[in-house]
């Protein structure tokens, strides 16, 4: 994407959105910074290696003892994207680089975390700051590794986390609606979400409309946040019983009272497993997985794309609504440094937002941009080619740029 700005300053371009809606909200609230995922669950379940084997780097003490984790542990991971390596060719430019999430490593949770057994409410203000949760649950057996509860119950112990994030926001929100003395908007919406909790229902299941998220959105409410349920099995059930282990890790997940069966998600990890792929190469990875005997019809890439780097923060793009887009393409050879991609909200963030995302003086100066899609850029050799024909458009600063630009 290569845009144009006064007194000679680079610009671009992203995603437009209804000026009125962004003034109502707030723009702040629809420009995807930094995307922040949280890994709850019990101690001893797998949090820490799951979070070493997503970050690739060993950097999660993990250890056969409840609290290991103390402080959380945070690490930039990489958004998946088969397109960049391809689009930063023919911008040739001499980086390539991916979008980012951050993923926070949090203390185990316990029975009594919402008032403030085990390290429950530092943990708890840790996750209040995430978008939303992955919930690691052990489904795997191994007499070696201690359990908390002295048994392996994935519904059981997956309830024991829901039912603690659902008693800390109705602590939260009873607390908060009697500091709150006149009938403002966020007191209306949480009596409503306190009503819900009171039922058992989590906040991201009652209903509530966008303005009405946005009334309470400085509350942070554990149960607002949408979940990805990670199932933690061995690397028998990981690989040759693969497809028995979803089915059974889908049955579990339908179990668990407190979930949100229209926006909660799951996916198995063998967190013991891919942390032992860490220090392997791409090639290295894939015979070791071809040598325990998990296959794809669909090509050694298929393979990789099953562990748990690939498999997380593509399960968080949908999870959230982010969408893709990229900066580099257009810029002359001999100053084209750097192709990079931004996650931002689907069909929230303006031309000019971007420039201004990217600096000040950049969003001051501009204005125009040209785009182009990555489908049609990726049918030419060069941004050139694709210009001469007419695949390339100009636009202004309120351009609302489609995933992929």
């Amino acid at each position: 994407m290569k845009s144009i700005c006064r007194r000679g300053l680079p610009a671009l371009v992203i995603s437009g959105v209804d000026n009125n809606k962004l003034a109502l909200r707030g723009r702040a609230n629809f420009l995807q910074m930094k995307t922040k995922v949280g890994l709850v669950g019990l101690p001893n379940v797998g949090k820490s290696t799951l979070f070493n084997s997503v970050s690739q780097k060993s950097i999660a003490a993990a250890e056969n003892f409840p609290f290991c984790t103390i402080e959380p542990n945070v690490s930039p991971v990489a958004v998946p994207d088969p397109n960049l390596p391809h689009i930063a060719r023919i911008a040739k430019s001499k980086k390539a680089v991916p979008a980012r999430m951050e993923l926070i490593d949090v203390a185990g949770l316990v029975k009594g975390a919402s008032r403030g057994e085990g390290l429950g409410n530092r943990f708890l203000a840790t996750v209040r700051e995430c978008d939303c949760i992955c919930h690691v649950i052990r489904n795997y057996i191994d007499d070696d590794v201690i359990h908390v509860h002295g048994e392996v119950d994935p519904v059981a112990d997956a309830e024991v986390v829901a039912l603690e994030l659902l008693l800390a926001d109705l602590d939260h929100v009873t607390r908060r609606i009697d500091r709150i003395t006149s009938e403002t908007e966020e007191k209306v919406v949480l009596i409503k979400v306190q009503e819900g909790l009171e039922k058992s229902i989590p906040a991201r299941s009652i209903g509530l409309s966008d303005d009405e998220q946005f009334a309470i959105k400085s509350m942070g409410l554990l149960t607002l946040k949408p979940v990805i349920y990670a199932f933690n099995v061995d690397d028998v059930d990981f690989t040759l019983n693969r497809e028995e282990a979803l089915a059974n890790a889908e049955k579990v997940m339908n179990q668990i009272q407190y979930r949100d069966p229209a926006r909660d998600t799951f996916t198995i990890v063998s967190a013991k497993l891919e942390e032992e792929l860490i220090s392997l190469e791409k090639e290295e990875q894939i015979e070791y997985l071809e040598a325990l005997g998990i296959e794809s019809d669909d090509g050694e890439d298929q393979l990789i794309e099953l562990l748990s780097y690939n498999v997380l923060p593509t399960l968080v793009r949908d999870l959230l609504d982010l969408s893709i887009c990229y900066t580099g393409p257009g810029v002359p050879p001999e100053r084209s440094l750097t192709t990079k991609t931004y996650l931002f909200s689907s069909g929230t963030m303006t031309a000019s937002d971007l420039a201004g995302r990217l600096h000040g003086e950049i969003k001051r100066g501009f204005i125009r941009a040209e785009v182009v899609n990555a489908k049609d850029l990726l049918n030419f050799e060069n941004y050139n080619a694709s210009k001469d024909s007419g695949s390339v458009s100009v636009e202004g600063r309120d351009y609302e740029i489609k995933s992929g630009d």
